[in-house]
């Protein structure tokens, strides 16, 4: 659903999305090409220099050139890939992974119920569900923002608490409204330290008006 918006964003008017059935998987490229590509009118086909398509992979750039299609292979970018952003974002360097993206990193996911001490804590947060496969930064607290709030965000199992699942907890500033149950797109814009076990709840939530102080200080890197 995001990478949709973002496509839209981009100025991007219609995008045709192919469901991976089994039949798809099983396509030959030749019939991909008619099915998806003939079928809409489509002339040009932008793609990466090693894209490949159709079953095992059979399909190429030199063949949509001989089924007449021009292609166009945009210029690699030194040092920039899925994989280098992918270690990048689980290493917490989220400000090179934004350098890369040309835009913050984010996580998108459904507000479920959690263990409501933020609120008792006088933060209360946001507990994000994700999609598990999808990337997510090394375990800490990092500023951001959601729903134009800037938001500290804490990612891990809650240390102090003696916490053993991850949790993606976001407390947006400044913010008023009860989020249960809709989704949210969280922007990560910088780390700002470890997750960490504190001698007292006192100096816990200390540690948090500090991390919010630093929130409201960060840069959204562009």
């Amino acid at each position: 659903e995001r990478r949709l918006e973002l496509i839209e964003e981009a100025g991007i008017e219609t995008t045709l999305v192919a469901p991976f059935t089994p039949e798809l998987q099983q396509t030959t490229p030749e019939a991909f090409a008619e099915r998806y590509l003939r079928a809409i009118g489509a002339e040009v086909v932008l793609a990466g220099e090693d894209f490949r398509f159709g079953v095992r992979r059979s399909g190429d750039l030199d063949l949509l050139e001989r089924l007449g299609f021009q292609v166009l292979v945009p210029p690699k970018v030194d040092g920039v890939s899925s994989t280098a952003i992918r270690a990048a974002v689980a290493d917490g360097d989220v400000v090179s992974a934004a350098v890369m993206l040309g835009r913050p990193f984010e996580l998108d996911g459904i507000v479920v119920a959690g263990d409501q001490r933020g609120g008792t804590l006088g933060y209360p947060t946001a507990n994000l569900l994700k999609e598990p496969a999808l990337a997510c930064p090394r375990y800490g607290i990092y500023a951001g923002s959601a729903r134009e709030h800037r938001a500290a965000v804490s990612i891990g199992t809650n240390p102090h608490y003696g916490g053993t699942e991850r949790r993606i907890e976001p407390y947006l500033l400044d913010f008023e409204g009860d989020l249960y149950g809709q989704r949210l797109v969280v922007e990560i814009w910088e780390r700002l330290r470890d997750e960490e076990v504190f001698e007292s709840e006192e100096a816990l939530v200390a540690q948090i008006a500090r991390d919010v102080e630093a929130t409201r200080n960060a840069r959204r890197p562009s």
